[in-house]
């Protein structure tokens, strides 16, 4: 604060000094008014303006101002204090918007960290309970078989061995999930995108039947291999498979069918087209934002994972117009010799 105060003593007494040689003193003595209102703040500006007022009316007017002075003087004497006060105020108004500024960045900033350690965590748990949910429900089938009379202890071994599976799967998942997250080298191999397809359409195939969903597929054959990761490819597509089995829960009035093909685009990429007759969508971009979501329980997690997986394999995931009731997502996959080193 003294420092402060001694800039405004400093900087006037400096304008003094220069004023007259220059025959500026109103701009000298409004600098000093500005250099101390930046450097000092109110205080020292408020100091300035009034060092400036007493050196301007003893140093700079034809006398010192009285009841007989000439109104030009006091007009002289007012428009300076008028611009000195104006240029402290205005100094200080911009310091406080600063600060503000400054403030709100800080707190922002804090969001902006939790926010990030929510998506995470909130990832995590949205891959997670697919695998998870498997390990109970196979322990309940374990523990049903052995308790028949007589224990069937086949089938104990093999919803045992699936437990295993399961558990091995939700590691992996926590595995690419946290390379995702931390930008670490995919570990891609060369896939042939209809086995993965295939794959998924086998993990799924208990709950279409059960949802009475047709599931029609047509995958172009011979397609040409692409890099990627298995287990985030099977995330995207089983993600995407399973929003259109949920958009055609609450459907009645048309049969409920699920269309899967995939197909060379351009000679340069594959994609992969998922369309449902379901409910369709209101907005087919807010829907690849974190957290929101059109589910009653969903944490709006899958589709901004889905499209960060395909980002980060070169591609790009979206929506095309559907004609007819539904929504048609894609996604595209470059071949190797167009994935970005």
């Amino acid at each position: 604060m003294l420092r402060g105060y001694g800039v405004a003593v400093i900087a006037c007494g400096i304008a003094l000094l220069i004023a007259r040689p220059l025959k500026a003193e109103s701009s000298c003595f409004v600098l000093a008014v500005i250099v101390s209102s930046l450097f000092g703040g109110r205080g020292p500006g408020l100091l300035a303006v009034g060092l400036s007022a007493i050196a301007f009316d003893v140093f700079f007017l034809p006398s010192l101002l009285s009841l007989s002075s000439p109104p030009s003087s006091y007009l002289r004497f007012g428009v300076f204090l008028v611009v000195a006060l104006a240029a402290s105020q205005l100094i200080e108004t911009r310091r406080r918007s600063e600060e503000a500024l400054r403030t709100i960045q800080a707190r922002l900033s804090r969001a902006t960290r939790f926010a990030t350690v929510a998506e995470l965590a909130a990832s995590i748990a949205h891959e997670v309970s697919q695998p998870l949910s498997a390990v109970v429900a196979n322990g309940q089938a374990c523990m049903q078989w052995l308790s028949a009379k007589p224990p069937n202890v086949t089938n104990a071994q093999v919803a045992a061995e699936r437990i295993v599976r399961d558990g091995k799967d939700a590691g992996e998942v926590v595995r690419h999930m946290r390379a995702l997250f931390k930008k670490t080298a995919l570990d891609k191999v060369d896939l042939d995108i209809n086995d993965v397809v295939t794959e998924v359409l086998r993990l799924i195939d208990k709950e279409t039947v059960q949802k009475r969903i047709t599931v029609e597929t047509d995958l172009e054959r011979r397609l040409p291999s692409v890099p990627g990761d298995r287990v985030q490819l099977q995330q995207v597509i089983f993600n995407l498979v399973l929003n259109g089995i949920e958009a055609m829960e609450d459907v009645t009035d048309r049969p409920k069918e699920l269309l899967i093909c995939s197909k060379l685009q351009k000679s340069d990429a594959i994609v992969v087209e998922i369309r449902d007759y379901g409910t369709g969508l209101a907005d087919s971009e807010k829907i690849y934002d974190a957290f929101h979501t059109t589910k009653e329980k969903g944490m709006g997690m899958g589709l901004s994972i889905c499209r960060s997986i395909v980002e980060a394999h070169g591609g790009r995931l979206g929506t095309v117009p559907s004609q007819g009731p539904g929504t048609t997502f894609f996604f595209t996959l470059p071949l190797r010799a167009n994935v970005p080193a």
